[in-house]
């Protein structure tokens, strides 16, 4: 249940343009020319990761369906932040906290899967992306963390 230490950290990346995984000696032209791991067809942004991606847009879906939020899933045309504001601010007041929670979790559960494509070997998959952010919101609502029980299924 620390992992919010770690999320603050990555959301904070995503909101100055940096990438913890970016080494010393690459250079501002090139760093950005790799292509995203989880669909192979844009350079690999922070903000096309989280929100840009086809996978990433896929796993937004399924998030706010599985909830049934009336968000509007990313389309790709804003970033993560100015979509998150959009979507937050139309939300009922009562279901904006569990929401805020749920898109920093999502955002969170992206990037590891990410890394752990990179790191790791693992391939890319929205079926166990999915079931890993379920069962992760469905801890944080049994542990009593406030927002997620107003919007998270019973099932």
């Amino acid at each position: 249940m620390q992992h919010h230490y770690f999320c603050n950290a990555m959301l904070y990346s995503v909101k100055t343009k940096w990438c913890a995984s970016e080494t010393r000696d690459q250079r501002p032209e090139t760093r950005d020319q790799r292509p995203c791991i989880l669909c192979c067809r844009e350079p690999e942004t922070l903000d096309h990761l989280l929100v840009g991606c086809v996978f990433a847009r896929t796993i937004w879906y399924e998030v706010l369906s599985w909830c049934r939020l009336t968000a509007h899933p990313p389309d790709g045309t804003l970033g993560f932040f100015e979509w998150l504001t959009t979507q937050i601010h139309p939300s009922p007041s009562a279901l904006r906290k569990g929401f805020t929670l749920l898109a920093i979790l999502t955002a969170w559960s992206i990037w590891k899967h990410r890394n752990a494509g990179i790191f790791d070997g693992l391939q890319p998959s929205t079926a166990r992306l999915l079931t890993t952010i379920q069962d992760e919101a469905r801890d944080w609502a049994a542990a009593g963390v406030k927002g997620p029980q107003a919007i998270i299924p019973v099932t």
